[in-house]
């Protein structure tokens, strides 16, 4: 018993260290030894529990769905109990979304792997768990009659998808999010076009300027 929980604690601390390799350096550049390394291990006992780099990858990957999808309904749930509507939830949710890829190497390596293997793999970008979740949410602002007349709840889910993958990769740099690679708030960095302060004060900004174009005069939150 004692070998099989070693066996799993190890197996454990290396997919952690391959989330890590994967978030910083991407699919590519994430070699066995520089995981084997992040984990403390040796490749041979890399290899024992994972074969070729892209089972760790398939690995990781199922542990950023089951973070994300947790996230997700655990935000959606958290507004049951105070009558939240399809877009209460939708913003809670994505607020949830980019708190979780600020904290959790995991997370972020998931999205990133997503996006390099999805040509060989379609299989990594398809049945996304917080993709699915904002489309389901926007279907239900739909039949709630809460968005504007003629706005279409697909374009509405996309809108969303593109938003929070825009946060998510201008969150990125070398080594990891901090407020250290946040654009400075130098005026004459203003010609960029980037927005200024933690990601998710960016994403509260985006809402507010997205919301009046999508939520129904009638069915608007007092100060969104």
């Amino acid at each position: 018993m004692a070998i099989q929980q070693r066996a799993e604690r190890t197996r454990q601390e290396i997919l952690s260290a391959a989330a890590r390799v994967f978030d910083r350096h991407g699919y590519e550049r994430a070699s066995l030894a520089r995981i084997a390394g992040e984990a403390r291990v040796t490749t041979g006992a890399l290899v024992f529990h994972f074969a070729t780099k892209a089972e760790l990858a398939t690995a990781v990957h199922g542990r950023a769905h089951a973070a994300t999808r947790i996230t997700v309904e655990s935000a959606c749930l958290s507004t049951e109990g105070v009558g939240g509507t399809a877009i209460d939830k939708l913003v809670i949710a994505t607020h949830a979304l980019i708190r979780l890829f600020e904290t959790d190497p995991t997370a972020r390596a998931g999205e990133r792997l997503a996006r390099e293997l999805q040509l060989a793999d379609p299989g990594f970008s398809r049945d996304c768990p917080w993709r699915r979740e904002v489309a389901r949410l926007a279907r239900y602002a739909e039949a709630e009659k809460a968005l504007r007349p003629g706005v279409d709840a697909t374009a509405v889910a996309a809108l969303i998808g593109y938003v929070i993958t825009g946060v998510e990769l201008e969150m990125r740099c070398p080594n990891g999010p901090s407020e250290e690679c946040w654009p400075s708030e130098d005026p004459r960095s203003a010609d960029s076009g980037a927005l200024h302060g933690p990601a998710e004060q960016r994403l509260d900004r985006i809402w507010k300027l997205i919301l009046p174009g999508l939520v129904h005069p009638a069915g608007r939150r007092p100060g969104a």
